[in-house]
């Protein structure tokens, strides 16, 4: 009776069972995006809350330290966010507001300051329309053509006015779970150690976790005081130009640099248009953007290369499908953390020598890898 020997695989089947673990690996890819898109109601607080969490760890932290309980820490630190929140968006919303019903005067005067350039618009327009009148007459064959002008407006204010109930929502949601997240203090780190089995494996874990908590809290922080410097510097040059509300602009400015690009462009478009209605003479209006602009661009070429550091600085490519792919998953809450979120992924894969191609490919032009702290070698055992 003859024993079968085992068949050893070929390299074929060695390709073809890689093409199956890929096969596998994108479709739980797209699973997990579409659990994340379909989840974002639940899904954005949590995120949210355990960013701020993150953030505030270190004040936290330091107050336990000096007896003061976390949960009264946090409770404390989500009051102050709560009452900021709070008074940011009653001082705003009336403005904004009187935008908004001023949208169609505003648009009128928009465009009689460029009616000479309107002029010239519209004589092109009609020479071009009667060019294909001419041609179409022509060929025997006259279009018809039926245009329903309709205005964008009122379904942009609906809109913007529905968008403040959500985000209250998230808002008190986000900073519940914060308070809860603050208060348990060091449980889910004790939890982490618990269930790893080996004692290297905790380590690591823990380097993994405090490096991802500095880091987003570093970068919050200091991203955060870089916006209110930027939005106060703002506040002033529109004071002294003359702009209307020159504390709403602050402000907007203050918001707008949380968005990477986008935001820049906004706060100028915005800028401009608003001081092309408020001020006569064009050359003088231009002074609001041309100032929007220099800051702007001394602020994110010149000042936070330098404060930040160059091991949170990343590549444009990766903000940019950053910003475009958690503001398509979660809209405007989902561009606000996609930078912080983008930080924790290049953090992460600095620990993993597997991922050290997905680090690199985030991380901006001439960055040096920093060496891995080794458990063994922080714990200073042989």
């Amino acid at each position: 009776m003859s024993s079968e020997l085992p068949v050893e695989p070929t390299s074929a089947d060695h390709v073809y069972l890689r093409q199956i673990r890929n096969i596998l690996r994108g479709l739980l890819f797209i699973s997990v995006v579409a659990a994340m898109y379909f989840a974002r109601d639940f899904l954005l607080p949590v995120v949210l809350a355990v960013f701020l969490a993150v953030t505030l760890r270190p004040a936290v932290r330091y107050l336990d330290r000096r007896g003061i309980a976390p949960a009264l820490s946090a409770i404390v630190f989500v009051i102050v966010i709560f009452l900021a929140s709070a008074a940011v968006a009653y001082l705003s919303s009336g403005p904004i507001m009187s935008w908004f019903d001023q949208a169609p005067q505003l648009s009128r005067t928009f465009a009689q300051k460029f009616s000479g350039l309107s002029a010239q618009m519209n004589t092109i327009s009609n020479i071009t329309q009667k060019l294909t009148t001419a041609t179409d007459s022509a060929n025997g064959n006259p279009a018809q053509e039926v245009v329903i002008h309709t205005s964008a407006l009122p379904a942009m204010i609906g809109l913007v006015t529905g968008y403040p109930m959500q985000i209250l929502i998230t808002l008190a949601a986000t900073l519940v779970i914060a308070i809860f997240i603050m208060a348990s203090g060091n449980l889910f780190y004790e939890k982490l150690v618990r269930i790893l089995p080996h004692l290297t494996a905790r380590k690591r874990a823990l380097h993994i976790v405090y490096d991802i908590e500095n880091a987003v809290s570093s970068y919050v922080l200091t991203i955060t005081a870089l916006n209110a410097t930027f939005g106060v510097l703002i506040c002033i040059i529109y004071y002294f130009l003359g702009m209307p509300l020159p504390y709403l602009w602050g402000f907007l400015a203050f918001a707008f640099n949380f968005f990477p690009y986008v935001g820049a462009l906004t706060g100028l478009a915005l800028s401009a248009f608003m001081a092309i209605i408020t001020f006569d003479q064009l050359g003088y209006a231009l002074l609001v953007p041309l100032s929007y602009t220099v800051l702007s661009l001394s602020d994110s070429e010149i000042i936070r290369p330098q404060i930040l550091g160059r091991s949170l600085q990343m590549n444009a490519v990766a903000i940019l499908l950053s910003l475009a792919f958690f503001t398509w998953l979660w809209g405007l809450a989902g561009a606000a953390i996609a930078i912080p979120l983008l930080v924790c992924l290049k953090v992460f894969c600095d620990h993993f020598e597997q991922l050290s191609g997905l680090g690199e490919f985030i991380a901006a032009r001439d960055v040096e890898k920093v060496p891995e702290t080794t458990p063994e070698a922080s714990t200073g055992s042989p």
